[in-house]
Parts: structure tokens; C-alpha cells; sequence
């Protein structure tokens, strides 16, 4: 069993270099179009900036975006910054600007240089799959917690779709994976508060515009696929999506892969011909082998038992039994490929199993299956992130087996501006496993809500289910559970504890599904 990576422990600090330092970058990745001849190479760099209202003097800016405009260089310039780095020309009279084949990469391998690697200072783990990367973050966030107890080591920090805590701000994310400049940002206060280790959520998104350029992550794991996430903003089609997602293999050393994931064969091809892998580990539900490849960990003895999810882990060789009885506080049948994924991750990185053992039956994702129940009503409600088909499949075909004989309603909605084929996607899960959906808003952005809905509905109908529209989420979230009959189990899906909704440009607050749920049950 390996042991986590000895990092450089020695005292962390930015150090300011010269907008030469910078262009030579550029010019060694065969980035840089143009370099102007005014361009002060020598001035040192004080910041690094991709928003002209974060700009102070000795910034370099960077012009980024579709809907980037000139006026944002100006500003940039009245604030402070000496040079800008943009795929067109933005000079303006006491800011030049160094012209670069492809922003999106020069802004990581800038962000990395500017930050002096941070993230080669502590353990990085990086999770990607279409499901469960949240909740896969979560448990190794306990495992981890439960590791350092009086070990002296520095904290755990993480980067997921719910929240952040990078060893010196905690907030509520908005992307499962910023950008770069913000990204470094994070690793670099990780690395001052001392973190012994990071886990952070990929995104496919992240892959394929490069945010994640020159990270180097010690462990990934890829747990599963399903379509997801294709549009007009995302990705143009399944493909595109699905090698997006591959990409995660260019960059880590042990490779993790559940091999009862979609397209296996294709997911291990990957990691097989990565320069960078230097370890494959395969995970699955039973020992039995996959495309040729036989688990290192695998379940054993999955059951419900007592409220808790039960199981064991196994792996090939003399002593197969790696991890007897686990406990799962958190409700889930299908929440057991997730623990595993964090156990074979803790295993790996050389984590007493008793440490990981004690830490998942107390372990919490904010958001993820959080289960509410009226007894004297015999209503269970249950608030979790699902928001794609095969978070929905999960959810509802495990509820079905924990919950036998009783009626299953969902509330749920899609979002506006990305994400299309999820509106025929989870009217069709809802009608396959729920027995009634309630449909409403859920992040409409610059959509009609009411239109998305209707969308919803017919395709629900189409399906041969049933349900009702209330577009105002609270509302809609109220009267599903003041109606709901004895012995139902209602899904609060997607904005678990997210107290925003985009609407417009704007991030309007709301009470979060867990609290409506929590207060009115």
C-alpha cells in the first residue's frame, strides 16, 4: 500500500517576477502571437486579474470571454494595469497588450506561474463522472478529517459543486470547477493555511476549456458516464462530452476507474494510454472481471440494515477483506459506489481503513439525501442534488428498494440556457420510477421558467406520467409536501442547499430546499 506523497512542507510565498518571466511562458507553449514593443518586461507583476473591477496597480489583465468588451481593458487600465493579454488587440495608450493563439490557455499556465505551483505543495485529488462527485468529495473529506486527528497535519481543503473551503475562505460555489486564475487562488491559500491535502470536483467543462492546465493531480478517479450536459453553452454533442471527460487522464498519476461505469472499455483505453498515469486502480460492485480487468476493491454484502447502508470491501489476493461493515449514515443503495470510490482513494493513499471506517457513518454532504421525516404523518422527504438521468435512475430505483410499497413523488425542474436533453431526460426518469413529479423553476437564468416548465410537463405526459406545474419553487415545495398522502416519499431534487436562484444575470436568494423542507416538516 502506497503512502501519501511527501510534499514540500517549507514556508509558502508569492513572489513578484517580471512581465518577462510571463511572455517567455507564452513563448515556450507556442502562445504568444505578438509581443509590442513597449511592453515593459522588466516591471514586476503585482497581480493577475480576469475582472477589471479586481484591478490595482502593476496588473496584468487578462481579456477573456465571449462577451468581452473594450471597455473593459479601459477600466482595467484606470485601475492599475501596466499590460494585457487577450487573442485580439487591446492596446490602449499606457497598457499594451501581448496577443496569445488561445486566452484560455495562457490564463492556467499565467495563473501557475503567478502563484508559484501551489498545488505541489499539498496532496491533490481530483474527481470526475457525470454523478456522485459530490458525495465521493464528502466522504474523503471525513476519511481525511478522521486521518489528521492529532497527527499534526495541516487541513483538508476542498472545491465542489455545494461549497469551498480552500484553509482560509468558506463560501457557497457557483461552479463545480473555476477558472483558472480563481483556481490558483484557491490552491495558493490552501498552500499558505498549511493543507495537507486538497479534493476537488472536475468538471468536464473544466477539461475541455483548460481550466485544469498544468495541474498535476496526484489521484482521479473517473466513476461514471451518461449524456449529460450537452447545449449550445456546454457541449455540442455526447462525444465531445464523453472526451472531455477522458481528459481528466492527461493529468494524474493513479487513476481511478469504476468499471461498472458506461463505455468501461473506452475509460480504461484512456488511462492505458496516458503519458501521465503511472497506476491504474479499478474499482466495481463484485469481483466479477470487466473489459479483461479484474476490481482491486469491490462490495460485498450491499444491504440495508438497521437505516444504515451496509457493506463490506474485498480485494484480489491472500487477505481479500480490506474493510469489514461499513456504515452509511447517509440514505442511498447507490451511495455505496461513491463510498467506494473514497475508500480505494484512502487506501491508496496509505489511510488506516479503522480511521476511514469510523468517518463515513457519520458522513455528510450538505444537500445530498438529507432525510426529513413526519412521523405522525408517515412523510419522508428527502433533498438531494440529483439533476441528470442517471442521478434521477439512482435516486429513484434506490428508493424503490428502500422504501417498498410506498408512493414516490419528485419535485424538480430544469435549467434555463444549458442542460436541454435534461428536459426530456427527467420528465422520462420521473415517469419510469416516480409515482407523481412536481414541476418547477430551477435556475432559469435568461429563460421563461413557466415555458420550461410546460416543456417539462408535456414530455412527463408523453411518457404515460403524471404531475402538476407550480413555477415559484417555495410555493410548489409547500404544497407537495401539505398535500402529500400517507407513506409517501417526496424527492426534493437539485438545489439541495443552495440559497440562490439565477434568474437574469442575477443570483436571487431563496430559502433552500433543505430549509423549506426542514421548517415546514
Amino acid at each position: 500500500m502506497s503512502q501519501i506523497p511527501a510534499k514540500d512542507a517549507g514556508r509558502y510565498e508569492i513572489k513578484a517576477k517580471p512581465l518577462g518571466t510571463y511572455a517567455d511562458i507564452l513563448a515556450e507553449n507556442g502562445l504568444l502571437a505578438s509581443l509590442p514593443k513597449e511592453a515593459e518586461l522588466e516591471k514586476e507583476v503585482r497581480c493577475l486579474s480576469i475582472d477589471s473591477r479586481d484591478v490595482r496597480e502593476g496588473t496584468l489583465f487578462i481579456c477573456k470571454g465571449l462577451g468581452f468588451k473594450r471597455e473593459y481593458a479601459e477600466a482595467a487600465s484606470k485601475a492599475g494595469a501596466f499590460c494585457c493579454v487577450a487573442e485580439r488587440d487591446y492596446s490602449i495608450p499606457g497598457m499594451p497588450c501581448m496577443v496569445v493563439s488561445d486566452v484560455r490557455k495562457a490564463m492556467a499556465l499565467l495563473a501557475k506561474e503567478y502563484y508559484c505551483d501551489p498545488a505541489s505543495r499539498f496532496t491533490l485529488i481530483g474527481l470526475t463522472g457525470t454523478k456522485g462527485k459530490s458525495t465521493t468529495l464528502y466522504y474523503i473529506k471525513a476519511i481525511a478529517e478522521e486521518y489528521v486527528k492529532d497527527k499534526g497535519l495541516g487541513p483538508f481543503t476542498y472545491l465542489s459543486t455545494i461549497d469551498t473551503f480552500d484553509g482560509v475562505e468558506f463560501f457557497e460555489s457557483h461552479l463545480t470547477t473555476p477558472e483558472s486564475v480563481e483556481l490558483y487562488k484557491r490552491f495558493s491559500n490552501a498552500a499558505s493555511a498549511g493543507a495537507f491535502a486538497m479534493g476537488m470536483e472536475v468538471s468536464s467543462q473544466a477539461l475541455k476549456y483548460d481550466r485544469v492546465l498544468g495541474v498535476d493531480f496526484d489521484i482521479a478517479s473517473f466513476s461514471n458516464f451518461s449524456p449529460d450536459h450537452i447545449g449550445s453553452t456546454e457541449h455540442p454533442d455526447v462525444e465531445d462530452y464523453f472526451r472531455s471527460k477522458l481528459r481528466i487522464f492527461e493529468r494524474c498519476r493513479t487513476a481511478i476507474i469504476n468499471l461498472d461505469t458506461d463505455r468501461a472499455d473506452e475509460v480504461i483505453a484512456a488511462a492505458k494510454a496516458s503519458q501521465s498515469v503511472e497506476k491504474i486502480v479499478f474499482v466495481g460492485s463484485s469481483a466479477e472481471p470487466v473489459c479483461g480487468e479484474t476490481p482491486d476493491y469491490y462490495l460485498s454484502g450491499l444491504r440495508k440494515d438497521d437505516g444504515e447502508i451496509a457493506f463490506s470491501v474485498m480485494r484480489g489476493g491472500e487477505s481479500p477483506l480490506i474493510y469489514a461493515d461499513i456504515r452509511l449514515g447517509m440514505p442511498g443503495l447507490f451511495n455505496a459506489e461513491n463510498a467506494l470510490i473514497a475508500l480505494a482513494i484512502a487506501a491508496e493513499l496509505g489511510i488506516d481503513p479503522r480511521a476511514s471506517a469510523r468517518a463515513l457513518r457519520d458522513a455528510r454532504a450538505a444537500g445530498r439525501m438529507e432525510t426529513f421525516v413526519n412521523e405522525e404523518r408517515g412523510l419522508t422527504v428527502i433533498v438531494d442534488y440529483a439533476h441528470n438521468y442517471l442521478s434521477f435512475e439512482k435516486l429513484l430505483v434506490s428508493l424503490r428498494e428502500e422504501y417498498p410499497g410506498q408512493r414516490i413523488e419528485i419535485l424538480f425542474g430544469c435549467p434555463g440556457g444549458k442542460g436541454h436533453q435534461r428536459r426530456v431526460d427527467l420528465p422520462k426518469a420521473a415517469a419510469r420510477y416516480a409515482d407523481y413529479a412536481w414541476i418547477t423553476e430551477e435556475d432559469p437564468a435568461f429563460d421563461d421558467p413557466a415555458e420550461i416548465s410546460r416543456e417539462v410537463l408535456k414530455n412527463l405526459e408523453s411518457f404515460g406520467g403524471s404531475g402538476e406545474i407550480i413555477v415559484d419553487r417555495a410555493r410548489a415545495v409547500e404544497t407537495a409536501i401539505k398535500k402529500a398522502a400517507p407513506g409517501t416519499v417526496l424527492v426534493l431534487a437539485a438545489k439541495g442547499r443552495e440559497k440562490y436562484m439565477h434568474r437574469g444575470n442575477d443570483y436571487v436568494p431563496i430559502e433552500s430546499d433543505a430549509e423549506l423542507a426542514e421548517r415546514l416538516v
